[in-house]
């Protein structure tokens, strides 16, 4: 059983890709970077859970709900079900021909072949072959198979960012009741207060007072156990692990540029981001050089370190005050 009109693509960011793959296949005609910006993807969270001691992440949690609901789609979402009950809603779905998005860890993606946990990571499920999963996985340029015991521990792994808890997510109707530009007003006026005045949840910080919680902790992070771990994971949620560079602000500056005629923003506002998005990839090199340093010239780069985060957090300040008025 495998959706034959269902078309796969790779993509700079699980999610974002994700939803993408949803707009082609259900006719909605976005981009990525689209996806990522009317999902108000953009973020930070400064966190003390994970494969790591001290996390960050560039992005907010609420990105794939987020994108639905800014544009008004109909869409059912579960977790917390037994693998039994949430494996046979995903049955009923792949036969109805509604592939269905899958919040997993990839650590138990043989595809991968990782050491580490990570969740959520998502991607959708598009059909089943015997006791194999067929998986639409933006990271790779083909559909991937995995046995479907592998999955269910994928599935309800309690590493990450959270537990897993067997959480799926499908398009019940797939009429867009909003039109475009209000959309994409919507969404950026979200992401600008989510970083300008965040609620912090379960992250220890988010949003811009989080880029300087992390940035004020940097030097002090050489008394941690796993201080080269922390700024090597560091360096890779900025620039690798699916971000699209620079924090993901590379990501959602595409998706300024792209909204910009519709919004009136100006056309030297997506510039500013993308500068923004250099100065993050510069961070996760000092970040990079840390984690293979030892002594005084790692605790002298995470120093510089430290500096950096906060010369970002006083740009990102001023450009999303900005942004919001506008």
């Amino acid at each position: 059983m495998k959706l034959s009109a269902y078309s796969h693509s790779p993509g700079a960011h699980c999610g974002s890709a994700s939803l993408r793959n949803l707009a082609d296949f259900y006719g909605w005609g976005f981009s990525e970077s689209v996806c990522f910006g009317l999902g108000s993807g953009l973020g930070f969270g400064y966190y003390e859970r994970g494969p790591a001691s001290r996390i960050i992440m560039g992005r907010n949690g609420g990105l794939e709900t987020g994108y639905f609901e800014t544009l008004g789609i109909d869409y059912d979402e579960r977790s917390g079900q037994k693998w039994e009950s949430a494996w046979n809603d995903v049955r009923e779905s792949l036969a109805d021909g509604v592939p269905v998005m899958l919040f997993v860890d990839l650590y138990y993606l043989d595809y991968f072949k990782s050491d580490t946990h990570f969740g959520p990571h998502i991607l959708l499920c598009v059909g089943i072959d015997g006791d194999e999963v067929l998986l639409s996985d933006s990271e790779f340029d083909s559909i991937k198979r995995l046995p479907v015991s592998h999955l269910r521990d994928a599935w309800n792994s309690d590493y990450g960012f959270g537990p897993l808890d067997n959480r799926w997510l499908v398009v019940r109707d797939p009429t867009v009741e909003t039109p475009f530009e209000t959309a994409a007003e919507t969404a950026i006026e979200r992401t600008a207060t989510m970083l300008l005045s965040p609620d912090d949840g379960d992250w220890k910080t988010q949003g811009i007072d989080g880029i300087r919680q992390f940035a004020d902790d940097l030097p002090a992070w050489t008394e941690l156990e796993d201080t080269s771990w922390c700024a090597r994971f560091a360096y890779q949620n900025i620039e690798r692990r699916g971000t699209g560079g620079g924090a993901f602000r590379r990501l959602y500056a595409d998706f300024l540029d792209e909204a910009a005629s519709e919004v009136g923003l100006q056309e030297d506002v997506p510039t500013q981001l993308y500068d923004i998005a250099d100065d993050w990839t510069h961070l996760s090199t000092t970040l990079k050089n840390a984690s293979e340093a030892e002594g005084e010239e790692q605790a002298q780069l995470l120093e510089n370190a430290s500096d950096q985060a906060n010369a970002i957090a006083d740009r990102e300040e001023a450009f999303f005050d900005g942004l919001r008025k506008l």
